[in-house]
């Protein structure tokens, strides 16, 4: 029986993998270094020192240190984000406040920083649904390693078995099923392309027909 949802946050609570994406677009642009697009697509899910440390092996212009990169990808996307505005996905607040409604216990379980997780949860105006926030900084291992997500297990003080996540990357659903939980890939209209194949289920959008699916579990 679910008593448990895990929410990964970028791509599936807060719509900002396009702000991500740019940052490091831009970032990589000042170093002299240019990249199609979906280059990009392979760090979805993984954690900023994993994506920074593989672009400094394979690009010799990225000369500073791993830290150095991070703060300026923190610093450029924030600038984007404070420009234009980020907003959730579609149909995710009422999903994460349906489900709190209904007694379940809820988690966000994010690679990103601890202050932005509580930046956007409390711009959404949905900090109080959850339980526990754990980020990729408080892990030594990033996904696909399950350690995030017992961590948040461990935090609301539920078992792998009660718990569901919900995931939009390759890297995430793997970690969800290494854990031993039960997955909802989430790959709506016009997402990265990612391979779900190992959740348990896949849709493109929140609905009432995804509660009933966690209820029926």
């Amino acid at each position: 029986m679910i008593t448990a949802v895990i929410f990964d946050m970028d791509g599936v609570i807060a719509d900002s993998e396009y702000f991500n994406v740019k940052a490091k677009h831009l970032i990589l642009k000042r170093a002299g270094i240019e990249v199609d697009w979906h280059y990009h697509d392979k760090f979805l899910g993984t954690t900023h020192e994993y994506m920074w440390t593989e672009m400094k092996k394979e690009f010799e212009s990225l000369d500073k240190e791993v830290l150095y990169y991070i703060d300026q990808w923190v610093k450029t996307r924030k600038e984007l984000i404070d420009q234009e505005g980020l907003k959730p996905m579609p149909g995710v607040v009422d999903l994460i406040r349906t489900l709190k409604e209904k007694g379940f216990h809820l988690a966000v379980a994010s690679s990103s920083l601890k202050e932005d997780i509580m930046t956007n949860m409390n711009t959404f105006g949905i900090t109080d649904c959850f339980e526990a926030f754990i980020s990729g900084s408080e892990c030594e291992n990033g996904k696909p390693d399950p350690e995030i997500f017992q961590k948040a297990a461990e935090a609301i003080g539920q078992k792998a078995a009660n718990c569901i996540v919900v995931e939009d990357s390759e890297a995430g659903v793997k970690a969800a099923k290494s854990a031993k939980m039960k997955c909802i890939g989430y790959a709506p209209e016009g997402a990265i392309k990612q391979d779900l194949h190992q959740a348990d289920t896949v849709v493109k959008e929140f609905s009432d027909k995804l509660i009933e699916y966690i209820m029926e579990k």
